[in-house]
């Protein structure tokens, strides 16, 4: 559309008046911006004078989120040549850009949002006002300039800042400027290789006076002023940091790291770790005075590490911690439970295996259960690593397995949908296969139920391995048709028998299993041996059925899979019957009956219900299709739209009857192809319909 459009509107362009500018850029063209390329922003600025230029500029600065980050680049070098070939200006002594009343209202109407790919360089080149401003500002000036400048997100820009604030009174300046950025309203979104150089020059000249700070100056520093900056902050940093700090000191810094410890990469994350054990081992063990303050080694663990204790390993913990060494066996179990919540253990297999040699005593199954009972009753979000996971259930299982001898209905209930439910994503085929054993249905259903509960958590292979053992379960001892057996007798549907039967799981499950266990599903399967007559009853029953589902006032959500096999078999069986169907036959099927299906319709199966169809009928299927068009994917969309022209193309050219009775263009397309027309040709469009070759009159 830009192309085409560009094309037909450039051969204006040395006629246009300001208001056409604005008209056309801010208004008409507006929706076709992200598309407009180099080249034509060249042509367009070819002739321009500064004020269509800023017209311009402010209109694709407003698509600018639009773009890819090379278009963008690209439209920033045309608008710099621009300026540059035919617009420079000292203190805005020219035309263009002298009606603007700050550096930055300047940077706004020159680049808008694209000045963030212009080097320092070329903005002082064109703007002196760069080249001495920055000398001549305050600190907060600077700051100002800094945040509305762009040069959060400019290497160069943010550079020459640094340049401005290392003078003879560096010291101050940089506090001066970081106070400043520190109490902004507007969030600092500031690009990590600028922050990198901003954390990397603050850090060179604040650390000379390291040596002299108080603990007020550590917690203006690392609490406010350095924040935005201290995701840069390396272990070398970290090192010098902690090189002369007490353990007061130390805790601030912690603490200030911690807190945006989830913006650092896991690299990052893991040096930074190696820095704090190093501090703590060297000089300060749990029998000295720092952390002596602490009433708890949750609290200890929160001050010495903060979030990065998830990197420290349980024997380096008890090491700095004889807490640690004998806390486990003197703790009551729910108070174990909140150290495994509080201590990283979750997350460290050091830790977990520590808690659960507590757990493994005399009187373990009691002790287990209560454990798990006590994280299941956290307010906190369960995030276990899957190692983690996979040690807890194997030790839970290996002391619980041992009493589902005794197990009533309600154990299998407590157990598998609460005290286990954050473990289930590790249970394995194995455990299962012992698990249900000596199981009824009831409890069998208890089992599959909190299974399905956690399906998405596992992994592929996983659902499959439990699968099968569901299927053997069910096999060996549960055979029964049309639910005469106690297994599934309570069900009043196919649907509620294979929920309770297999859960999510069922997406496993050959169709052969499903008739062998359940002969509701056995109607479909013996088509191929059925007479003529009995293919019109089954014809009968499919019709029913659907009809059955188009009346349902819930919302039908078909899996897609589950929907193909719907449509591949209905369709064998009423395929049999389109020739002699009539129109309403036609309508009846595919705008009521078969809507559900209508996405997994293939272009074989178009093409056999178009091989004999008149233009009615036709329109009626595409009207039908168009219905369900963004329930397709592009490639099937396609498809059947190679179908519909080769229809039309075959028997029914514009000059037939086919279409005649449209009164436009407009209506002879929505009629033929419905949504499907944006994937014809041009030129298949006109051999189609020779009125796209005429003018149609104006209303």
């Amino acid at each position: 559309m830009m192309n085409r459009t560009f094309t037909i509107i450039s051969l204006h362009f040395a006629g246009f008046l300001s208001h056409d500018w604005v008209s056309w850029f801010t208004v008409k063209l507006n929706p076709l911006l992200p598309s407009l390329t180099a080249e034509m922003l060249q042509t367009v600025t070819s002739n321009t004078d500064c004020n269509a230029y800023h017209i311009i500029v402010g209109a694709l600065s407003s698509v600018f989120d639009q773009m890819t980050s090379l278009r963008q680049q690209e439209l920033t070098r045309i608008m710099l040549g621009y300026l540059k070939q035919s617009h420079p200006w000292s203190k805005f002594s020219s035309t263009c850009g002298s009606g603007t009343s700050s550096l930055s209202a300047w940077l706004e109407q020159s680049f808008g949002k694209f000045s963030i790919y212009v080097d320092y360089e070329d903005l002082r080149d064109l703007n002196t006002g760069f080249d001495s401003s920055l000398d001549l500002l305050s600190v907060s000036q600077v700051a100002q300039l800094t945040l509305h400048s762009g040069a959060l997100n400019n290497a160069h820009l943010i550079e020459m800042v640094f340049d401005r604030l290392e003078g003879d009174n560096s010291f101050q300046d940089i506090e001066e400027f970081l106070e400043a950025l520190s109490q902004t309203s507007q969030r600092l979104d500031i690009n990590p290789v600028v922050r990198d150089i901003m954390m990397n020059r603050t850090f060179t000249i604040i650390s000379l006076d390291f040596a002299g700070f108080l603990s007020h100056d550590w917690v203006s520093w690392f609490t406010v002023k350095l924040v935005p900056l201290l995701p840069s902050l390396t272990a070398e940093m970290l090192q010098t940091v902690t090189s002369n700090t007490d353990c007061n000191a130390y805790h601030i810094i912690v603490g200030a790291l911690s807190s945006v410890f989830d913006q650092m990469t896991s690299l990052r994350q893991q040096e930074l770790t190696r820095i704090m054990l190093g501090y703590l081992k060297q000089s300060h063990p749990w029998s000295s005075t720092c952390g002596s303050g602490t009433s708890s080694l949750s609290a200890w663990l929160e001050q010495s590490f903060g979030k990065f204790s998830i990197y420290v390993d349980y024997e380096d913990l008890r090491d700095l911690n004889t807490g640690f060494d004998s806390s486990l066996d003197l703790l009551s179990v729910s108070q174990v439970a909140q150290l495994t919540l509080h201590s990283g253990a979750l997350n460290n297999a050091h830790l977990i295996e520590m808690v659960f040699d507590r757990l493994e005593g005399d009187n373990s199954f009691q002790d287990i259960e209560e454990f798990l009972e006590a994280l299941s009753q956290t307010s906190q979000r369960l995030d276990i690593n899957p190692v983690v996971r996979d040690i807890m259930m194997n030790r839970t299982f290996t002391i619980i397995s041992l009493h589902f001898a005794g197990f009533l209905s309600h154990d299998w209930v407590s157990w598998f949908t609460v005290k286990l439910v954050p473990l289930l994503p590790s249970l394995t085929a194995e455990m299962l296969q012992t698990a249900t054993l000596n199981t009824v249905c009831n409890e069998y259903h208890i089992i599959v139920g909190a299974l399905s509960s956690v399906f998405e958590q596992m992994t592929l292979l996983r659902q499959q391995e439990l699968t099968r053992i569901m299927l053997g379960y069910l096999k060996q001892s549960h055979p029964w048709s049309k639910f005469s057996s106690t297994c599934g007798s309570g069900t009043s549907s196919l649907s509620a028998w294979l929920e309770q039967s297999f859960g999510k799981f069922s997406i496993y499950v050959d169709y052969e299993d499903l008739r062998d266990l359940n002969t509701g599903f056995d109607s479909f399967e013996s088509l191929d041996l059925l007479s003529v007559s009995q293919r019109r009853q089954l014809f009968q029953d499919i019709e029913e059925f659907l009809e059955a589902l188009s009346q349902t006032s819930q919302r039908l959500d078909i899996s897609p899979v589950v929907r193909d096999i719907m449509m591949n078999r209905t369709f064998t069986i009423i395929s049999l019957h389109f020739a002699g169907f009539l129109s309403h036959d036609w309508v009846s099927w595919f705008t009521v009956k078969l809507v559900p299906l209508l996405p997994s319709l293939t272009a074989e199966m178009l093409q056999t219900v178009t091989s004999n169809t008149d233009c009615n009928a036709y329109h009626i299927i595409v009207g039908a299709l168009s219905s369900v068009f963004d329930q397709m994917t592009s490639l099937r969309q396609q498809e059947l739209t190679r179908i519909m022209l080769g229809y039309l193309k075959q028997s029914h050219p514009w000059s037939s009857t086919c279409g005649s009775g449209t009164s436009s263009l407009s209506a002879w397309l929505e009629q033929s192809f419905g949504k499907f027309s944006i994937y014809v040709d041009y030129e298949d469009l006109r051999d189609l319909n020779t009125g796209r070759q005429r003018k149609e009159p104006s209303s």
